[in-house]
């Protein structure tokens, strides 16, 4: 047996480089063989010409020996292990080992090539996206891209190939993201469905054979999710809340008289309406026993186009009108007409158009920071018009009814509304009451 010296690394590398060339030479041949490009006489010659270049090539970097045995003797490449030695392979006789060798570089060769054609998880997951946007309305398909931004772009994991994603890897990408970003339980679920969805399309279009998601489960990474605990009492505003805030836009009030958004949160007070049907509500909606809760603002984020369409539900609703609702409406007519900005817009930009629910939005959070409230917005509104009306004892289906949601699947299902609309109108008056008082208070 001869012992090779050791090689210093660029000589591995220059080795390893002439090898694999070899190795393509002869897989491109038994491919043209294959398909008849070329007949097995016209390559035979080009194959074991390129057959005895990588084995000499590979002598030249590790040791190969016959043993005292009789049986044959070399090593292949070992990760951690230097040349001459590496994994030890042996044959009974040297054709044999020989074939071991060249096979081992042919497909090692075809691995590589692989790896470096593969597409990478963020590649494939623009793959996915070109079929999943189909299904999608402009809303949803921004958020998808605000998703990818915030979990994907800029990440080792994103610009790996995805044929070497396993389930490790995925499970540490996934807590180290958890961790950083500090998800939530549904954010999380959310996230682990991204990477699912892209795993399953490269194994739809033959990319990878491997599931590295098969045995994996959001609950698998939820458990290590924090979550913040919200007491009830900060889902809902106290009765002293509501005076804090009706004070305040009472003050906004005296500031800027034709500034809407303040109207429109009291009026979100009175009724628990959504904040996109405050916005376009028109004048032609209200009568003397309701109003009409038939539109909603609409925001296409995508294309930052504002329009006005059905409500969320698609459905349209009546909401009984009281004292306390028909004497707020009567100030803000009497305001746009004193100034001249009275239009079919209940809440007008003075400019004949409607104001945007940002607007009435920011108005409220600009509201909760003045005077130290919990954030919530309208929806935090829209809980406590509703916990005031159970507490009053009104049915939850008369609730969900009034406010345009649904209940839980057994009230959605076998829960009615029977009640008209004048008994909807004296709930109202009885709920509403307390805002006379309130107003001289807090």
């Amino acid at each position: 047996m001869i012992v090779l010296a050791k090689l210093n690394a660029l000589e591995i590398l220059q080795y390893e480089k002439a090898i694999m060339s070899r190795a393509d030479s002869i897989k491109i041949l038994y491919q043209e063989l294959k398909t008849g490009i070329l007949s097995l006489t016209d390559i035979q010659e080009q194959v074991d010409m390129n057959k005895k270049q990588v084995l000499d090539l590979h002598k030249k970097m590790y040791n190969y020996w016959q043993g005292k045995n009789g049986k044959w003797y070399s090593y292949l490449p070992k990760e951690g292990v230097e040349p001459p030695k590496g994994k030890q392979i042996e044959s009974v006789n040297e054709e044999k080992l020989n074939s071991k060798i060249i096979e081992y570089y042919v497909i090692e060769e075809s691995r590589k090539k692989q790896e470096k054609t593969c597409p990478t998880f963020l590649e494939v997951y623009y793959m996915w996206r070109s079929i999943k946007d189909l299904e999608l309305d402009d809303n949803s398909i921004y958020k998808f891209n605000t998703d990818c931004k915030r979990f994907f772009v800029g990440t080792d994991f994103a610009e790996m190939p995805i044929n070497q994603i396993n389930e490790n890897t995925i499970k540490v990408f996934m807590l180290e993201t958890i961790k950083r970003l500090e998800l939530c339980k549904e954010t999380t679920r959310k996230f682990f469905s991204y990477i699912k969805n892209v795993i399953r399309y490269a194994r739809i279009e033959k990319i990878i054979t491997d599931n590295p998601v098969e045995f994996l489960e959001p609950k698998d990474f939820t458990k290590h999710c924090g979550e913040i605990e919200v007491s009830d009492c900060d889902k809902y505003y106290t009765d002293t809340e509501l005076a804090i805030i009706l004070k305040a836009l009472h003050g906004y009030y005296r500031e800027n008289p034709l500034y809407m958004p303040p109207y429109a949160i009291e009026l979100a007070m009175y009724t628990g309406m959504r904040v996109s049907e405050l916005s376009t509500l028109k004048w032609s909606d209200i009568n003397d026993i309701c109003i009409s809760i038939n539109k909603s603002a609409k925001h296409n984020r995508l294309k930052n186009e504002f329009s006005v369409g059905k409500t969320k539900t698609k459905k349209s609703r009546a909401y009984p009108v009281d004292g306390q609702i028909n004497h707020l409406l009567a100030r803000i007519k009497r305001v746009q007409e004193e100034h001249g900005i009275l239009c079919e817009w209940i809440f007008t930009d003075g400019n004949g158009s409607y104001t945007h629910a940002r607007n009435i939005t920011d108005c409220m959070t600009r509201l909760c920071r003045e005077n130290k409230l919990n954030g919530g917005g309208i929806t935090k509104l829209r809980k406590t018009t509703s916990s005031d009306l159970q507490a009053k004892g009104t049915p939850k289906s008369v609730v969900a009814s009034m406010l345009g949601h649904t209940t839980e699947v057994n009230e959605k299902y076998y829960t009615y509304d029977t009640s008209n609309l004048a008994e909807k109108k004296k709930i109202i008056q009885e709920r509403n009451a307390k805002f006379k008082n309130l107003a001289h208070t807090g």
